[in-house]
């Protein structure tokens, strides 16, 4: 079977990591054949691809023209199905714009969708509710036109995803840890500034989603409760992306900007609590990185975060900063507590699709996608 594995429309982030995580496993599908189309900002998963006849790679960005995005065409990714004659695309995620004109199984990450209830529409003002709102129901149109079937990567996403996308298929296939962190020859190490104190390190790109700012009303709580606690918070974006901190905090915060993937193995290694404030997810890759290295989790207490963490984390209420400094000051002052979600930890990770399942699965999925429509 020949299959278009589509990372066109792939920004920066989480889906770069896994769109890379994913074409390394193509590595071991030699039964198959790949056209592996990466965007501009994806490309750097070239590195882990061998250029041959079993896996073809090609950079292009698919068009966001009103003309792709009204009809599904995309003449580029059109004629590559055509002159590949490719039997099935996998879109790593959606919305995809361009809509294939073979089986087409799309990932679905958009969690905006299908998670009203979110505490994080609820700090926003109402005329940003209402264009967040009106957002999700055209982002739904396109994803409905994109595919009649998708995966994600979390069982009560895929359940809340039947609903929304009505007459689709849906189907679960978990996220996990990239490879690199299976093997201690490729890791780059990220030194950050000597401390005596505890770090929280947070991995993540700057959404509003991720309710990074919070992290200052948390340094004000802990340094009038706890004056003597010594502690910092280490955040994988630029400075200028967050909200300014008053001078007396300053010292409680480090910005180190975007990291490699090959760096973040290092940088759990010098800190003590992985710290997720997020307010909404489908997936986030940091819960079972942090599984992988040995580190102790602190974050919201939402039924994705409770689903995807089990007994390994300390959960905490979403917008309360009080709940939030006091579960960090708890894990990083009782070393049993730490001991025991280090473990759960290591137990919960057999809950996920390894990287190696994963690209099984949905090679698997595309072939029963292209047997349904073959019968239809």
């Amino acid at each position: 079977m020949r299959i278009l594995v589509n990372a066109s429309n792939i920004g920066k982030g989480g889906a770069a990591q896994v769109t890379q995580s994913i074409c390394e496993g193509l590595i071991e599908l030699n039964q198959h054949s790949f056209v592996v189309v990466l965007s501009t900002s994806a490309i750097q998963a070239k590195g882990v691809l061998p250029d041959d006849h079993v896996i073809e790679v090609i950079e292009h960005s698919v068009s966001r023209s009103y003309f792709t995005k009204i009809t599904g065409r995309e003449p580029f990714l059109d004629d590559l199905v055509t002159t590949r004659k490719i039997d099935c695309v996998l879109s790593v995620f959606g919305p995809t714009w361009w809509v294939p004109k073979c089986p087409h199984l799309c990932g679905f990450a958009l969690a905006h969708i299908v998670m009203p209830e979110s505490p994080f529409f609820r700090k926003m003002k109402l005329r940003t509710r209402i264009k967040s709102h009106l957002n999700s129901r055209i982002m739904s149109f396109f994803y409905h036109k994109c595919s009649r079937y998708y995966y994600t990567e979390n069982e009560m996403i895929s359940e809340r995803l039947r609903k929304v996308l009505k007459q689709t298929k849906v189907y679960t296939v978990t996220n996990y840890y990239n490879q690199v962190f299976d093997h201690p020859e490729r890791w780059k190490l990220s030194s950050l500034p000597p401390f005596l104190g505890k770090t929280f390190i947070t991995l993540a790109a700057p959404y509003p989603h991720k309710n990074l700012p919070i992290a200052i009303d948390i340094s004000r709580y802990l340094k009038n409760k706890y004056p003597d606690f010594l502690f910092r918070f280490v955040f994988s974006i630029e400075e200028k992306d967050y909200p300014a901190i008053d001078d007396e905090l300053r010292c409680h915060f480090v910005f180190i900007g975007h990291v490699s993937i090959e760096e973040c193995p290092s940088l759990y290694q010098q800190s003590d609590v992985v710290f997720q404030p997020t307010l909404l997810e489908c997936f986030t890759a940091a819960y079972p990185e942090a599984m992988r290295m040995g580190k102790p989790i602190v974050t919201t207490d939402l039924s994705f975060a409770r689903g995807l963490c089990g007994k390994s984390a300390i959960f905490y209420s979403p917008l309360s900063y009080q709940e939030a400094a006091e579960s960090l000051y708890l894990v990083s002052t009782n070393e049993s507590l730490v001991q025991s979600l280090v473990h759960h930890g290591r137990e919960q990770l057999k809950d996920f699709d390894n990287y190696s399942d994963r690209v099984h699965k949905l090679v698997s999925l595309c072939e029963l996608v292209v047997s349904e429509g073959s019968s239809s």
